[in-house]
Protein backbone atom coordinates (compact mmCIF):
# COMPACT_ATOMS: atom_id res chain seq x y z
CA UNK A 1 0.00 0.00 0.00
CA UNK A 2 1.34 3.15 -1.31
CA UNK A 3 0.64 5.51 2.01
CA UNK A 4 -0.17 9.51 0.84
CA UNK A 5 2.15 11.57 2.72
CA UNK A 6 0.99 15.54 3.81
CA UNK A 7 3.53 17.76 5.66
CA UNK A 8 3.12 18.62 9.27
CA UNK A 9 1.55 21.87 10.10
CA UNK A 10 0.56 22.01 13.88
CA UNK A 11 0.53 20.17 16.82
CA UNK A 12 -2.73 19.17 18.52
CA UNK A 13 -3.17 18.89 22.53
CA UNK A 14 -6.34 16.81 22.34
CA UNK A 15 -7.90 13.57 20.61
CA UNK A 16 -11.82 14.03 20.04
CA UNK A 17 -12.08 11.08 18.17
CA UNK A 18 -10.99 6.76 19.45
CA UNK A 19 -7.90 7.28 17.08
CA UNK A 20 -6.42 9.51 14.41
CA UNK A 21 -2.88 8.38 11.83
CA UNK A 22 -1.21 10.12 9.79
CA UNK A 23 1.91 10.17 7.50
CA UNK A 24 4.07 13.17 7.42
CA UNK A 25 6.82 13.84 5.22
CA UNK A 26 8.67 17.07 5.49
CA UNK A 27 12.28 18.46 4.32
CA UNK A 28 13.02 21.20 6.98
CA UNK A 29 12.75 21.10 11.03
CA UNK A 30 10.21 23.84 10.45
CA UNK A 31 6.72 23.49 12.74
CA UNK A 32 8.71 20.75 14.20
CA UNK A 33 9.49 21.62 17.99
CA UNK A 34 8.98 20.13 21.64
CA UNK A 35 5.90 19.55 22.55
CA UNK A 36 3.50 17.23 24.28
CA UNK A 37 -0.17 15.90 24.79
CA UNK A 38 -2.88 14.23 26.49
CA UNK A 39 -3.44 11.14 24.21
CA UNK A 40 -1.66 8.15 23.00
CA UNK A 41 0.92 8.41 20.30
CA UNK A 42 3.04 5.39 18.74
CA UNK A 43 5.59 6.71 16.27
CA UNK A 44 7.32 4.90 13.37
CA UNK A 45 10.05 5.99 11.70
CA UNK A 46 9.94 5.52 7.93
CA UNK A 47 12.95 7.71 6.17
CA UNK A 48 15.34 9.91 8.01
CA UNK A 49 18.47 10.72 9.69
CA UNK A 50 16.64 11.53 12.89
CA UNK A 51 17.55 12.28 16.74
CA UNK A 52 14.86 11.96 18.74
CA UNK A 53 14.52 13.41 22.33
CA UNK A 54 12.29 12.41 25.28
CA UNK A 55 12.32 10.86 28.42
CA UNK A 56 15.26 12.69 29.34
CA UNK A 57 17.53 11.48 27.08
CA UNK A 58 18.11 11.76 23.20
CA UNK A 59 17.73 8.72 20.68
CA UNK A 60 19.63 8.11 17.84
CA UNK A 61 16.73 6.29 15.40
CA UNK A 62 17.20 4.48 12.20
CA UNK A 63 14.09 3.67 9.92
CA UNK A 64 11.59 1.07 11.35
CA UNK A 65 12.08 1.91 14.81
CA UNK A 66 8.51 2.30 16.62
CA UNK A 67 8.35 4.60 19.93
CA UNK A 68 5.48 4.68 22.38
CA UNK A 69 4.84 8.50 23.48
CA UNK A 70 3.11 8.59 26.77
CA UNK A 71 0.24 11.11 27.79
CA UNK A 72 2.39 14.47 28.57
CA UNK A 73 5.25 13.07 27.89
CA UNK A 74 7.36 16.14 25.86
CA UNK A 75 8.97 14.94 22.76
CA UNK A 76 11.31 16.75 20.13
CA UNK A 77 12.73 15.38 16.80
CA UNK A 78 15.00 17.00 15.10
CA UNK A 79 16.37 16.31 11.18
CA UNK A 80 20.45 15.77 10.82
CA UNK A 81 20.36 15.35 7.41
CA UNK A 82 17.70 17.31 5.55
CA UNK A 83 18.60 15.72 1.71
CA UNK A 84 16.47 12.88 3.41
CA UNK A 85 13.15 13.12 3.22
CA UNK A 86 12.05 12.93 7.54
CA UNK A 87 8.74 10.26 7.10
CA UNK A 88 7.32 8.80 9.98
CA UNK A 89 3.91 7.63 10.55
CA UNK A 90 1.94 9.18 13.93
CA UNK A 91 -1.26 6.94 15.32
CA UNK A 92 -2.34 8.84 18.00
CA UNK A 93 -4.79 7.14 20.04
CA UNK A 94 -7.14 7.56 23.46
CA UNK A 95 -6.31 6.84 26.33
CA UNK A 96 -9.59 5.68 27.40
CA UNK A 97 -10.61 4.03 24.15
CA UNK A 98 -7.50 1.53 24.96
CA UNK A 99 -8.29 0.89 29.03
CA UNK A 100 -11.92 -0.27 27.57
CA UNK A 101 -10.30 -2.78 25.27
CA UNK A 102 -8.34 -3.72 27.65
CA UNK A 103 -9.94 -6.68 29.34
CA UNK A 104 -8.71 -10.56 30.51
CA UNK A 105 -5.99 -9.01 32.55
CA UNK A 106 -4.05 -7.48 28.89
CA UNK A 107 -3.56 -4.00 29.61
CA UNK A 108 -3.42 -2.31 25.96
CA UNK A 109 -1.90 1.04 27.48
CA UNK A 110 1.16 -1.19 29.00
CA UNK A 111 3.61 0.14 25.79
CA UNK A 112 2.61 3.56 26.51
CA UNK A 113 2.97 3.88 30.38
CA UNK A 114 6.25 1.49 30.90
CA UNK A 115 8.34 3.58 33.37
CA UNK A 116 11.52 2.33 31.39
CA UNK A 117 10.81 4.12 27.66
CA UNK A 118 12.08 2.32 25.05
CA UNK A 119 12.69 2.46 21.30
CA UNK A 120 11.88 -0.87 19.82
CA UNK A 121 12.78 -2.47 16.52
CA UNK A 122 11.44 -5.47 15.62
CA UNK A 123 11.90 -8.73 13.45
CA UNK A 124 11.07 -8.37 9.64
CA UNK A 125 7.87 -10.55 10.15
CA UNK A 126 6.83 -8.91 12.76
CA UNK A 127 7.33 -5.26 11.60
CA UNK A 128 5.24 -6.90 8.33
CA UNK A 129 2.14 -7.38 10.29
CA UNK A 130 2.28 -4.48 12.53
CA UNK A 131 2.68 -2.28 9.37
CA UNK A 132 -0.37 -4.34 7.99
CA UNK A 133 -2.72 -3.42 10.75
CA UNK A 134 -1.52 0.25 10.83
CA UNK A 135 -2.39 0.40 6.82
CA UNK A 136 -6.04 -1.51 7.73
CA UNK A 137 -6.35 1.88 10.29
CA UNK A 138 -4.76 4.08 7.25
CA UNK A 139 -7.38 2.75 5.04
CA UNK A 140 -10.41 2.80 7.23
CA UNK A 141 -9.37 6.46 8.57
CA UNK A 142 -8.87 7.87 5.11
CA UNK A 143 -12.52 5.97 3.86
CA UNK A 144 -16.18 7.72 4.24
CA UNK A 145 -18.60 6.89 6.64
CA UNK A 146 -19.39 3.81 6.02
CA UNK A 147 -21.24 1.09 8.27
CA UNK A 148 -19.06 -0.21 11.39
CA UNK A 149 -16.86 1.94 10.95
CA UNK A 150 -15.76 2.96 14.51
CA UNK A 151 -16.62 -0.77 15.44
CA UNK A 152 -13.99 -2.21 12.88
CA UNK A 153 -11.75 1.22 14.16
CA UNK A 154 -11.31 -0.67 17.62
CA UNK A 155 -11.17 -4.26 16.36
CA UNK A 156 -8.17 -3.02 14.25
CA UNK A 157 -6.79 -0.99 17.34
CA UNK A 158 -7.25 -3.96 19.75
CA UNK A 159 -5.32 -6.23 17.33
CA UNK A 160 -2.84 -3.68 16.77
CA UNK A 161 -1.45 -3.32 20.43
CA UNK A 162 -2.21 -6.92 21.11
CA UNK A 163 0.61 -7.54 19.06
CA UNK A 164 2.60 -5.08 20.27
CA UNK A 165 2.41 -5.28 23.62
CA UNK A 166 2.85 -9.46 23.75
CA UNK A 167 5.89 -8.82 21.58
CA UNK A 168 7.53 -6.16 24.27
CA UNK A 169 7.55 -8.37 26.08
CA UNK A 170 9.46 -10.70 24.16
CA UNK A 171 13.22 -10.65 25.21
CA UNK A 172 14.67 -11.49 21.70
CA UNK A 173 13.29 -8.40 20.33
CA UNK A 174 15.80 -5.69 19.23
CA UNK A 175 15.78 -2.77 21.67
CA UNK A 176 17.50 0.31 23.74
CA UNK A 177 16.51 2.73 26.59
CA UNK A 178 18.40 5.62 28.16
CA UNK A 179 20.52 3.05 30.02
CA UNK A 180 21.89 1.11 27.04
CA UNK A 181 20.75 3.99 23.90
CA UNK A 182 24.71 3.28 22.57
CA UNK A 183 22.62 -0.08 20.94
CA UNK A 184 20.48 1.99 19.05
CA UNK A 185 23.83 3.67 17.72
CA UNK A 186 25.66 0.75 17.06
CA UNK A 187 22.94 -0.40 14.74
CA UNK A 188 23.02 2.67 12.99
CA UNK A 189 27.10 2.09 12.58
CA UNK A 190 26.28 -2.00 11.34
CA UNK A 191 23.28 -0.10 8.95
CA UNK A 192 25.75 2.17 7.61
CA UNK A 193 28.33 -0.51 6.71
CA UNK A 194 25.90 -2.63 5.26
CA UNK A 195 24.54 0.51 3.28
CA UNK A 196 28.54 1.07 1.64
CA UNK A 197 30.05 -2.36 2.26
CA UNK A 198 31.77 -2.47 -0.77
CA UNK A 199 33.24 1.19 0.13
CA UNK A 200 36.44 2.55 1.92
CA UNK A 201 34.70 3.76 5.28
CA UNK A 202 36.91 6.38 7.44
CA UNK A 203 36.65 7.67 11.01
CA UNK A 204 35.46 11.10 9.26
CA UNK A 205 32.99 9.66 7.59
CA UNK A 206 31.30 8.42 10.37
CA UNK A 207 31.86 11.17 13.16
CA UNK A 208 30.05 13.14 10.47
CA UNK A 209 26.90 10.97 10.05
CA UNK A 210 26.49 11.06 13.59
CA UNK A 211 27.47 14.86 14.07
CA UNK A 212 30.27 13.77 16.77
CA UNK A 213 33.62 15.55 16.48
CA UNK A 214 36.04 13.25 15.13
CA UNK A 215 37.96 12.89 18.14
CA UNK A 216 34.72 12.49 20.32
CA UNK A 217 33.33 9.59 18.18
CA UNK A 218 37.14 7.90 18.07
CA UNK A 219 37.30 7.65 21.95
CA UNK A 220 33.49 6.58 22.85
CA UNK A 221 33.00 3.89 19.91
CA UNK A 222 36.01 2.26 22.16
CA UNK A 223 34.44 2.90 25.20
CA UNK A 224 31.14 1.24 24.72
CA UNK A 225 32.55 -1.28 22.04
CA UNK A 226 36.27 -2.46 23.07
CA UNK A 227 37.91 -1.86 20.20
CA UNK A 228 38.12 1.04 17.57
CA UNK A 229 36.24 1.92 14.88
CA UNK A 230 38.93 0.20 12.25
CA UNK A 231 39.16 -2.66 14.14
CA UNK A 232 34.86 -2.95 14.45
CA UNK A 233 34.79 -2.29 10.49
CA UNK A 234 37.39 -4.94 9.75
CA UNK A 235 35.47 -7.26 11.67
CA UNK A 236 32.28 -6.13 10.33
CA UNK A 237 33.91 -7.25 6.78
CA UNK A 238 34.92 -10.58 8.04
CA UNK A 239 31.72 -11.94 8.71
CA UNK A 240 30.12 -10.27 6.02
CA UNK A 241 32.63 -12.28 3.40
CA UNK A 242 32.91 -15.36 5.41
CA UNK A 243 29.12 -15.60 4.77
CA UNK A 244 29.09 -15.05 1.07
CA UNK A 245 31.56 -17.58 0.59
CA UNK A 246 29.75 -19.82 2.63
CA UNK A 247 26.54 -19.28 0.45
CA UNK A 248 28.96 -20.11 -2.95
CA UNK A 249 30.30 -16.65 -3.75
CA UNK A 250 33.76 -16.84 -4.48
CA UNK A 251 36.89 -15.55 -2.62
CA UNK A 252 37.76 -12.70 -5.15
CA UNK A 253 34.16 -11.49 -5.57
CA UNK A 254 33.37 -11.69 -1.85
CA UNK A 255 36.65 -9.49 -1.18
CA UNK A 256 35.05 -6.67 -3.82
CA UNK A 257 31.83 -6.11 -2.41
CA UNK A 258 32.85 -6.78 1.31
CA UNK A 259 35.91 -3.59 0.81
CA UNK A 260 38.77 -5.39 0.60
CA UNK A 261 39.53 -4.53 -2.60
CA UNK A 262 41.28 -6.98 -3.86
CA UNK A 263 41.47 -10.92 -2.90
CA UNK A 264 45.42 -10.36 -1.47
CA UNK A 265 44.27 -7.75 0.58
CA UNK A 266 41.80 -10.18 2.27
CA UNK A 267 44.12 -12.42 2.36
CA UNK A 268 46.01 -10.34 4.42
CA UNK A 269 43.63 -9.25 7.06
CA UNK A 270 42.29 -12.33 7.22
CA UNK A 271 45.34 -14.61 7.68
CA UNK A 272 46.46 -11.72 10.82
CA UNK A 273 42.92 -12.49 12.63
CA UNK A 274 42.44 -16.06 12.04
CA UNK A 275 46.22 -17.48 11.74
CA UNK A 276 45.27 -19.71 8.93
CA UNK A 277 44.57 -18.71 4.86
CA UNK A 278 41.13 -18.27 4.24
CA UNK A 279 41.07 -21.26 2.00
CA UNK A 280 42.33 -23.49 4.03
CA UNK A 281 40.04 -22.31 6.86
CA UNK A 282 37.03 -22.49 4.87
CA UNK A 283 38.22 -26.23 4.38
CA UNK A 284 38.59 -27.17 7.79
CA UNK A 285 35.06 -25.70 7.94
CA UNK A 286 34.13 -28.28 5.57
CA UNK A 287 35.51 -30.75 6.82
Amino acid sequence: MKLKTRPFLTHSYHLDCDYRVMVYSDVSNQNIYSHSHDFFEMYLLISGRIVYSTAGSAFYLQPGDFLFINRHQEHFPKMLDLSIPYERLALQVSPDVLRELSVGGVDLCECFTNDNFRVYHYPHAIHSKLRLLLEQLIGLNDSGDIYGKQVLGRCYLAEFFVEVNKHNHDPQIFTFSRDNKEMGIMALVDQYFRDHMDQQITVAQLSEYFYMNRYYFMHWFKEISGMTIYQYILHLRLNAAEDMIKNGVSFISASQQCGFGDYSNYYRCFKKEYGVAPREYFKRREG
